[in-house]
């Protein structure tokens, strides 16, 4: 149990009211949707974080079949399997090489105790970032999808996110698409419900 408040029914609900009063076309959005809007779900540890290595720039369909694949090759889901199986199947599963050695690598800390990724339950926001990111192949954009997904944190922000560029130049009716350093600066009212402001941005870009 840790001292944050986390992405529930009750905070997903303080988060719409919050967010419909600082941006008058997220309470239009809401509505539209009837208030249902997609979870952006994953297995904390080691499942959810490969899951998020395999995500990286591909579509939500790629990136599932994929990590589906994976699922059927390793289990029980855990570093030490991961391991034990052939590079080359992880390469028939559709996994680039690189994301590989980045799988792998990331298996190796937590088998060697250099990363512990239940620890991180217990830190702030900035702390989870700082340490995911130590971390060969997890840049800004999977920790702050960790903290999101996994964590289930509420102000979470993964500004390089190509939906949330679209959506927030559509939402904004922006001639050219916004770099990450504008959508962080406009995201800044939005906090501290920033993980809930994605969820309603995504459900308006089709990310398939």
């Amino acid at each position: 149990m840790t001292g944050f408040k986390t992405l529930d029914k009750n905070t997903l609900q303080e988060g719409f009211l919050y967010l419909s009063k600082k941006e008058p076309e997220f309470k239009r959005i809401l509505i539209e949707k009837n208030y249902k809007i997609n979870p952006f779900n994953k297995a904390d540890g080691f499942e959810g974080l490969i899951s998020l290595i395999v995500e990286q720039q591909l579509s939500v369909a790629s990136a599932k079949a994929i990590f589906g694949r994976l699922k059927d090759l390793v289990k029980p889901f855990k570093p030490i399997k991961f391991l034990a199986i052939d590079p080359q199947e992880f390469k028939k599963a559709g996994l680039s090489k690189q994301k590989i050695d980045y799988c792998n690598g990331i298996a190796n800390k937590i088998i060697n105790k250099e990363l512990n990724l239940k620890e991180l339950t217990d830190k702030e926001d900035s702390e989870v970032i700082t340490e995911l990111t130590k971390i060969k192949g997890i840049g800004e954009w999977t920790a702050q999808c960790y903290l999101m997904a996994c964590l289930k944190r509420l102000d979470a922000w993964p500004s390089s996110d190509l939906g949330l560029l679209v959506a927030i130049q559509r939402l904004k009716g922006l001639k050219n698409r916004p770099d990450y350093l504008t959508i962080e600066k406009m995201s800044e009212p939005w906090s501290p419900y920033r993980s809930i402001a994605a969820l309603i941005l995504w459900s308006t870009y089709d990310k398939d």
